[in-house]
């Protein structure tokens, strides 16, 4: 069930990659005057965009499958309360002095029939760019017991892409900057692994919905 959003992954992907076969034609460039730093630099915006949706879209399809299969609540994994009881945990947050009686209302539906129902915006985890942090925090959100990566240089991949795409789109470098530090090598390496953990996020939530990891 997780097909399409593989497939519009790879077209994303297929626009970064697009990038390295611009700076690989050295003949192109010079033809064009074109600065193959600007396109190194602009690569990276290209790349998150890519990894973003592959994981905010794979993480809104569980969702709307939970939902559309009314599973009682009291099956799920309790790491999905934080999801499920959304309102009720921000509703405690601004209580003040109703606090006491926020928190009954929460607790007192655990034990109780519910069906799950959570809404498809939710994204669980910080503001800010995807990095190992907020990959990290869906998994433990979702109980997925599979690692957030099985390459440990993603974590730093991870991190090297947001920045590099937030020193762009924030003006604070330009493309061009930011897209010098980098070899054309170093450019392919890099999408080679962010395509490789795109296939595997959405691998992992579709072994996750198929295999029903969510039920206790």
């Amino acid at each position: 069930m997780f097909t399409d959003i593989n497939s519009e992954s790879i077209r994303r992907l297929t626009e970064a990659k697009s990038i390295i076969t611009i700076i690989k034609n050295r003949e192109l460039l010079r033809q064009c005057s074109l600065d193959s730093r600007i396109y190194k630099g602009s690569f990276f915006v290209l790349l998150y965009g890519a990894l973003e949706y592959t994981i905010t879209s794979s993480v809104q399809r569980s969702i709307t499958f939970l939902n559309l299969h009314n599973y009682d609540t009291q099956n799920l994994k309790t790491t999905l309360y934080s999801l499920v009881f959304h309102n009720e945990c921000n509703a405690i947050m601004d209580a003040r002095d109703k606090k006491w009686s926020k928190r009954y209302d929460l607790f007192s539906q655990i034990n109780t029939n519910k069906i799950c129902y959570i809404e498809d915006s939710l994204f669980p985890t910080s503001n800010g760019n995807i990095k190992f942090e907020q990959m990290e925090s869906i998994w433990k959100t979702f109980g997925i017991s599979a690692e957030v990566c099985t390459d440990p240089k993603i974590k730093r991949r991870l991190s090297e892409i947001a920045d590099n795409r937030n020193k762009i789109a924030h003006g604070r470098e330009l493309a061009s900057t930011v897209g010098a530090l980098y070899t054309t090598a170093e450019i392919e390496n890099i999408y080679n692994d962010i395509s490789a953990y795109c296939s595997y996020i959405t691998s992992i939530f579709d072994d996750y919905i198929t295999n029903e990891e969510f039920l206790v």
